[in-house]
């Protein structure tokens, strides 16, 4: 018998559904309409509270927790109302009528859904859905790789390796600040997420407050929506159509994109390290990595973790594209797409724990690569100008480069070179020149642990 894995039109709920599964919590159908009932609940609340209906006694807000406690049969029943409204918020209110009138609050249901629009729920239940799945999944796994990646700076903070500028050798540096430079990246990036905020509107059909203006004009509705939004820590859209602006989603996708762009170029150049065997992977006995070459480790966990970047990154591209514009007050084209962010996060979070996974293998092959610094001293000659420069050869540069192109200087030719032009150049060695390498790295080290120590848990969901 074929099982529901087996048969998933998307990997993400077959092949990798194990790895996804902490996701549903907050990107599901089921999640979707979790939010939607509590938004809704939460909305009586507010009317209670302004007067607009009476004020909530105990028995009310019993049986409002209960409701708030949304499980199977809430959302099957929602569901199946949904194939009869064809409307997928009016089955909110349709079920939260039932409940209503089983529990004889039948004077409350009037004010279910009470003057406003689907999309004054759907904005607010599609950002707490995201507050949640990246505080509590997508963040953790993110942070995890940024560790792993400030444990091989610590580790390799001082080993030399050759650097290589338009694919050919240039001049030395470190494997722990070439890491560093990644890491700084990520850390710039992530500094915008520490005061960012969504943003909600609840202004009605498109944005102007007409039924609640109409149906109790000595409220201060624009008063009353920017606390219903606030008290979900979200920033108060004072001026929409019938949808929030999307701009603050745009803010945190183009964060994610631009950090997952990041993480594709590491791919890529531990994916060469690896090739040129100068990174070892620690294998597992029984993994397979050829059907026909026993020998073969290959380096699938940072492959997977590129291909999933890409098309996280997809995704995001067309989510920043479309989410900005929508026809006149409102067109649906944006619902569907919303549906998919989960799929985007999902991928993220393939990626970021093949990433992780795989950086936990590596190890520097330090033999192979100082041996690849000691057979090339042609790598020294910008410290040969240099300091030819320094003392008056206005010709230097131009001396150098006419044998250094021409042939493969030995360490016995460097003493030769350096031999009238002191000590500093005559001890000078390739896994020396290493300029002030490990103090950056050692100084992207300091900051990552600063940075986590002071912003242990992003709050996208904050209550002031």
């Amino acid at each position: 018998m074929l099982t529901e894995d087996t048969m998933a039109i998307s990997p993400i709920d077959g092949r990798y559904r194990k790895k996804t599964s902490s996701l549903r919590t907050h990107f599901s159908e089921a999640a979707l309409i979790s939010f939607r009932i509590k938004i809704e609940i939460s909305y009586l609340h507010a009317l209670a509270e302004c007067g607009i209906i009476p004020t909530l006694q105990k028995k009310e807000l019993n049986i409002f927790a209960k409701l708030k406690d949304v499980d199977a049969l809430a959302i099957g029943r929602v569901k199946e109302i949904e194939k009869i409204t064809h409307h997928d918020v009016k089955a909110i209110e349709y079920y939260l009528r039932e409940e209503f009138e089983k529990n004889n609050l039948t004077y409350l249901i009037p004010f279910i859904h009470f003057a406003i629009t689907s999309e004054d729920i759907n904005n607010l239940a599609y950002r707490s859905m995201l507050a949640g799945g990246l505080q509590e999944v997508v963040f953790p796994s993110l942070k995890d790789v940024v560790e792993k990646l400030n444990s091989l700076i610590v580790n390799y903070v001082a080993s030399p390796i050759l650097a290589r500028t338009h694919g050919q050798a240039a001049i030395p540096t470190t494997f722990g600040k070439e890491i560093a430079v990644f890491v700084d990246r990520i850390l710039l990036i992530l500094e915008e997420l520490k005061d960012y905020k969504f943003h909600g509107k609840f202004s009605g059909a498109v944005g102007g407050y007409q039924a609640m203006q109409l149906s109790f004009p000595k409220i201060d509705w624009q008063k009353f929506s920017r606390k219903f939004v606030e008290s979900f820590g979200f920033n108060f859209v004072e001026t929409a159509t019938q949808i929030a602006p999307a701009d603050d989603l745009v803010k945190l996708f183009s964060i994610f994109y631009r950090i997952n762009s990041v993480f594709i170029g590491l791919n890529q150049d531990v994916w060469r390290y690896i090739s040129d065997g100068w990174l070892l992977q620690k294998g597992k006995e029984k993994f397979v990595g050829s059907s026909t070459m026993p020998q073969k480790i290959n380096p699938i966990e940072f492959e997977n973790s590129e291909g999933n970047l890409i098309l996280a990154n997809s995704l995001l591209e067309a989510m920043m594209r479309k989410l900005p514009i929508s026809r006149l007050q409102r067109d649906l084209s944006e619902s569907t797409v919303l549906r998919n962010i989960g799929v985007i996060f999902a991928h993220c979070l393939l990626a970021y724990d093949s990433l992780s996974g795989g950086l936990a293998k590596l190890s520097l092959n330090e033999g192979v690569t100082i041996q690849a610094l000691q057979n090339n001293y042609n790598i020294l000659t910008e410290a040969w100008q240099t300091l030819a420069r320094k003392n008056g050869d206005q010709e230097a540069y131009e001396k150098i480069a006419k044998l250094a192109k021409n042939k493969n200087i030995t360490k016995e030719d460097w003493q030769a070179l350096t031999e009238n032009m002191g000590e500093q150049l005559q001890n000078l060695t390739p896994e020396k020149y290493l300029g002030l390498s490990e103090k950056i790295a050692l100084d992207v080290s300091k900051r990552t642990e600063d940075f986590f120590s002071k912003y242990s848990q992003y709050k996208l969901h904050k209550k002031d």
